[in-house]
């Protein structure tokens, strides 16, 4: 097998980019996935995210090292492993980040991704449903961006708590203004998860000049040179051979790319050679600068309103499936995460420093996604956190989780932020509006007061907003740091690009799915002018 453009990963950008560098009839596209197709029903039914995250066949189920600051603790990292990656078994959150994040980025010395420059390829790719075309929105590109079709009626005591709060209502996280409690658009069609596969690959399966493999494990890159020829595979019990006459570009996810370019020998040379991987290319970044948004959930049970498995909702849940076949409406429409919003901890931000995540449903929180009986879920993470960890290889051997050191609330400004988030959250969910009058907290508990007790809840608790970027990180060619330039190429190779959220210098204030889409935009964009095309 013998391609122009060989993509590794059919994720958020992969997707992306394999769908873009085939509009060109005459390049030769491959897109290799390690996962399955993604027609699976629980992905398209959007409440069926409750299902697939976490199901080993479309979840990596990564766990992260233990924090030697929280308890010991390993932390969950869900990854998609089917086509569509994490965008087909997110929560379909559609936000952008803000301006300030992609400026931050070429003050860094990443010419070309300010947010000027950024902004078109988020309009090229949406097709917003209800906001339309205008100065920060697209209505004709490949991916359909929607309010939800039915949200639960509770999201409005949600803004309601909100105000009550001095956290405004927001119509538009991407708009003008971030600050604000709201509903969130989704990445849906008519009520169906629309994942990147379904925007951008779906279309054009049919043309000969694209060909996806699913199942298919990436082992290596095989080098001449500094020149990328061969990748090396394997699907069951069948290896592959890969022959590249154009571009390599990894977009395996901030957990995949650093892995398979460690196994390539492309990495921190002393770690490499201890696995017995002869280094190719030492660059020390390959793996670090890795950080994701810390998240903590409050947890209320009783009141009389949300979603709920009970006695006095059974017949209601017997009906929607029937509703969701007749409307596209109704509980199976959920995407679970139907509001939240971005709030400032303390007086005189500029911009917010959390986001909250609102389920109006009562989530279990000794284990299980949904538990018995009403009540409703909000978590709250901290958006730009100081404090960096770190991925490593635990064995050449592909199949072997890495070694994932997430290193969370490391630092003492990552703390202090995150204490004030955690008690505005509070304080939003115990608003009568939310409440009833009579639903309680149940985690951390109305006994937790104290701010020594409530961050020994959070040391026992905290996971992430499963949003890892970092550790290929973008920057210019005289940074020992980076690891890919400006334009997206490897450092120091001649035809592997990196093209996912493992190359955000900084993690964006919000969701990174949408993020990583634009970044597949730009990748497919460079790839095409470097070859003239």
């Amino acid at each position: 097998m013998r391609f122009d453009s060989v993509i590794i990963g059919g994720g958020s950008a992969g997707c992306v980019v394999a769908g873009r560098l085939s509009e060109d009839p005459a390049r030769r596209v491959c897109l290799l996935e390690a996962g399955p197709e993604n027609s699976d029903p629980r992905i398209q039914i959007p409440v069926g995210v409750v299902a697939v995250m976490g199901h080993p066949r479309f979840d990596w189920r990564f766990q992260s090292a233990p924090h030697r600051h929280l308890a010991d603790r390993r932390v969950p990292v869900p990854r998609g492993k089917t086509l569509g990656g994490s965008g087909s078994i997110n929560s379909m959150v559609y936000i952008r980040g803000r301006a300030s994040d992609y400026d931050g980025w070429a003050a860094a010395g990443c010419t070309g991704w300010d947010w000027e420059s950024v902004l078109p390829w988020f309009k090229r790719a949406e097709n917003n449903r209800e906001l339309g075309e205008d100065d920060l929105h697209g209505n004709d590109g490949p991916l359909h961006v929607q309010d939800l079709p039915s949200p639960h009626p509770m999201i409005r005591n949600y803004i309601s708590a909100g105000a009550a709060l001095d956290i405004p209502y927001n119509r538009d996280f991407n708009g003008v203004a971030q600050l604000g409690l709201g509903n969130y658009q989704t990445t849906m069609n008519d009520g169906t998860r629309f994942s990147p596969a379904d925007a951008y690959l779906a279309p054009i399966r049919s043309q000969k000049n694209i060909e996806v493999i699913t199942d298919c494990l990436v082992d290596r890159i095989e080098f001449e040179g500094r020149r990328a020829v061969t990748i090396h595979a394997r699907r069951g019990n069948q290896s592959l051979r890969i022959d590249v006459d154009g571009e390599v570009i990894t977009s395996a996810g901030a957990i995949g790319s650093p892995a398979v370019l460690m196994r390539s020998g492309v990495g921190p040379a002393e770690h490499l050679r201890g696995l017995g991987i002869k280094p190719l290319v030492e660059l020390d970044g390959v793996g670090e600068n890795l950080h994701d948004h810390p998240a903590f959930g409050v947890h209320y049970a009783g009141g009389k309103q949300g979603y709920a498995l009970s006695l006095t909702t059974a017949l209601e849940n017997l009906a929607a499936p029937f509703r969701y076949l007749l409307s596209r409406k109704g509980l199976l429409s959920s995407n679970t995460v139907e509001g939240g919003g971005f709030a400032c901890t303390r007086d005189g931000l500029a911009e917010p420093d959390v986001q909250f995540h609102f389920i109006p449903a009562r989530v279990g929180h000794e284990g299980s996604m949904l538990t018995w009986g009403r009540g409703y879920y909000s978590d709250v993470c901290l958006l730009k956190p100081e404090s960096r960890g770190r991925l490593k290889l635990a064995s050449r051997d592909p199949q072997a989780a890495p070694d994932i050191d997430l290193n969370l609330l490391a630092t003492a400004e990552d703390r202090a932020v995150f204490l004030r988030g955690v008690k505005l959250l509070r304080r939003l969910l115990a608003h009568p509006d939310l409440t009833g009058g009579d639903a309680i907290e149940v985690m951390p508990g109305e006994s937790v007061q104290t701010d020594e007790e409530l961050m020994d809840v959070i040391g026992t608790r905290l996971g992430t907003a499963y949003h890892p970027v970092g550790t290929c990180r973008m920057g210019s060619s005289d940074d020992p740091r980076a690891v890919v330039d400006a334009e997206l190429r490897v450092i120091g190779l001649e035809n592997v690009s990196v093209a996912d959220a493992s190359i955000m210098p900084e993690i964006v204030a919000g969701n990174t799915n949408a993020p990583s889409m634009m970044i597949g935009e730009v990748a497919a964009d460079r790839i095409r002018r470097r070859h003239g095309k």
